[in-house]
């Protein structure tokens, strides 16, 4: 009677275990087919910016290495929030991507409680894409031509100058209260929409200084219309070899950069990842696709799939202890 009593027990479950096998093997068919039908990559910048072109010319490379189209699905706003939300909802069958920036996965979630997504928790870390430092320019009127002059400068001026940014909670922003923390300055912090609208005003003469990154600046600086005086990376720009580091100006400790790192929905199979995570590091080292980011002032990253969650976890908490140390910053 117990022999009979387990048989049935095992007959019972048989089907459970044929179910769950089966869909097993589907999933491992699946990833070794994988992709039969074009790919989507949102991304979180309009079309035409620097993340954008960048984006665009690495997925060429990578449509190439997997035989499938890649089609770029632009959704910029909302600090990226409106394009990790519509990743964070996807199927994850490895056929819509995304690129998830400093705004998206860490800046915008700190600063906005009602952000619809975990960083961490809704999304697969892929590889680190390319990073890009802002440059700290100040308008050609202010009588200063170094870190350390304006550093003098806005101490004698406590609170009167005007800082631009691309709003609240953006890396230019942050930039500006590092840089006000580790230099013992004061300014007035005004938000723009974008960073254009802060150049803008910088031109007519309304914006002293800002942090802006150096795709969107660059044109400036080469016409002389405004002055650069440092890069807010630990590594010199090779957009513009000859400025210093904020580092190297004098200010310790400083290191502010925008990166950007392709991601997809959490549950995406690992396979599939994996295969991403090579296609990705693959199109970075072609030639031509290497020399046409550097041109545009990005520096290039590549890695593990580890290493990207890693990383992002701890520019969470890099920027966790400003961020409160500001206090109620909120998005605009």
């Amino acid at each position: 009677m117990k022999h009979r009593s387990i048989q049935r027990r095992i007959l019972a479950l048989w089907p459970l275990a044929s179910m769950a096998l089966l869909a097993l093997d589907s999933g491992h068919a699946h990833a070794a087919t994988w992709p039969e039908k074009p790919i989507t990559v949102i991304v979180p910048a309009s079309a035409g910016s620097s993340l954008d072109q960048n984006v665009r010319r690495v997925t060429e490379e990578m449509a190439k290495l997997l035989k499938q189209a890649i089609v770029i699905d632009n959704r910029p706003g909302s600090g990226g929030a409106i394009a990790l939300s519509a990743l964070a909802r996807s199927a994850p069958d490895g056929y819509t991507l995304g690129m998830g920036n400093t705004a998206g996965l860490v800046l915008t979630p700190e600063v906005n409680a009602k952000t619809p997504y975990n960083p961490l928790k809704d999304f697969e870390f892929i590889a680190r894409f390319t990073n890009q430092a802002n440059v700290l320019v100040v308008r050609n009127e202010l009588p200063v031509k170094t870190v350390a002059e304006l550093t003098r400068y806005l101490k004698g001026k406590p609170g009167t100058l005007f800082l631009g940014s691309q709003g609240n909670g953006s890396t230019g922003h942050l930039s500006g209260e590092m840089y006000k923390r580790a230099a013992g300055v004061e300014f007035t912090h005004v938000p723009y929409r974008s960073g254009p609208q802060a150049v803008q005003d910088m031109l007519g003469g309304r914006v002293d200084l800002m942090f802006e990154n150096v795709a969107t600046i660059e044109g400036q600086i080469e016409s002389g219309k405004v002055r650069a005086l440092a890069v807010t990376s630990t590594q010199r720009s090779p957009r513009f070899p000859g400025l210093p580091t904020m580092q190297e100006a004098g200010v310790s400790g400083y290191d502010v950069v925008s990166w950007s790192g392709l991601i997809a929905p959490a549950g995406t199979p690992k396979d599939i990842v994996a295969r991403l995570n090579e296609a990705l590091n693959t199109a970075l080292k072609v030639r031509e696709v290497n020399s046409f980011i550097l041109g545009r002032g990005a520096v290039i990253e590549g890695g593990s799939a580890p290493m990207f969650r890693t990383f992002v976890a701890s520019e969470r908490t890099k920027w966790q202890t400003l961020i409160k140390q500001i206090g109620g910053l909120t998005t605009e």
